[in-house]
């Protein structure tokens, strides 16, 4: 051993490895930051990021109060410390789809995808919104159940199939009227 150097006594080594990797519960949240405040026994961490998917391709998934966390301290510094991932709890079970993989939010959606099934399911509470100023394009039968409202022209290559009516510019497909019509071969003018 050189000058002041001493060894590690056990007590100091088996402390220096729980100081690297601890449990805590999540304290306070800045969704704008991205950051978290942690508390550890009596300890509060300073405002720490979680471990996410950053690059290229990004995932935010934040962190709500009260969440059982894992913080990783490297050197055991927590100055340093990170947010590693979350705990299973009573209040926040797991969630366990088998084969599946899924994404569930806190208020009941679902979205999940079944590689056995080849079957991709979205369950909402509410609505959804897709934004494509290019274009969204389909290549699949669609099957519809409720009403469709478009607000543009429609076409299609394809039978467009409606089981009570089917509406256009105002004008029902199953009820509207020609005006004008004589009996023979002469053909009507546009609906009105």
């Amino acid at each position: 051993m050189h000058g002041n150097q001493r060894a590690a006594t056990p007590s100091n080594t088996d402390r220096a490895i729980s100081d690297l990797v601890r449990e805590g519960v999540v304290e306070s949240v800045d969704l704008n930051a991205g950051t978290a405040i942690v508390r550890i026994g009596d300890i509060l961490t300073p405002p720490c990021s979680w471990s996410m998917s950053v690059g290229d391709t990004s995932i935010w998934i934040p962190l709500a109060v009260a969440q059982p966390v894992l913080v990783c301290c490297p050197e055991g510094d927590i100055e340093r410390a990170f947010i590693s991932g979350s705990l299973p709890t009573t209040a926040m079970p797991p969630l366990a789809l088998g084969e599946k993989v899924g994404i569930k939010f806190k208020d009941g959606a679902l979205i999940t995808y079944d590689p056995a099934a080849q079957l991709l399911q979205i369950e909402l509470p509410g609505q959804a919104t897709i934004i494509a100023p290019s274009g969204v394009s389909i290549e699949a039968d669609v099957t519809l159940q409720g009403d469709l409202s478009v607000s543009g022209d429609v076409s299609c290559a394809g039978t467009v199939t409606g089981s009570s009516d089917v509406i256009g510019g105002g004008k029902s497909l199953k009820g509207h009227k020609h005006t004008g019509v004589a009996a023979g071969s002469a053909l009507s003018g546009a609906p009105q």
